[in-house]
């Protein structure tokens, strides 16, 4: 007569941990990387304090246009400055590829940059037929 015994043998599944500690490291080895773009995206300006519209939907920009103080002009990374010229192209092509009208510019002025130049980017936006454009500021 075969015995049993009275404990019965609880079999432990073994997970393994590398696998898991693997996608951890890359997922913050990406969140490092975005971050780092997402800094470099971004240019420091001081906007002009003014009560602007307030949209209640965010409309994504086609194009955003950057204005240093120092007159620079400035779209996408801080290291593509353009000259009027090179800002001409590039809002012809945007017109032509994306069909773009002025809600989708938007214009980031900062509050020492000189008038001339803002009025110099503007004439460039009227001459592709843009008569009005979005521009940044801070509410007060």
């Amino acid at each position: 007569m075969p015995f049993k015994s009275k404990t019965s043998r609880i079999i432990i599944p073994v997970v393994e941990m590398t696998p898991m500690i693997d996608i951890i490291f890359l997922l913050i080895i990406f969140f490092m990387v975005a971050a780092k773009f997402a800094q470099q995206a971004t240019i420091d300006l001081n906007l002009p304090d003014e009560i602007g519209e307030e949209t209640p939907i965010e409309m994504p920009s086609a194009l955003i246009i950057n204005l240093t103080a120092d007159g620079d002009i400035i779209v996408d990374t801080p290291d593509n400055i353009l000259t009027l010229d090179d800002l001409d192209t590039r809002i012809s092509a945007l017109i032509e590829n994306e069909s773009a009208s002025w809600e989708l510019i938007s214009l980031r002025a900062d509050e020492h940059a000189e008038t001339s130049a803002l009025n110099d980017i503007l004439r460039v936006l009227n001459k592709h037929g843009l008569s009005a454009t979005r521009i940044a500021t801070e509410s007060p």
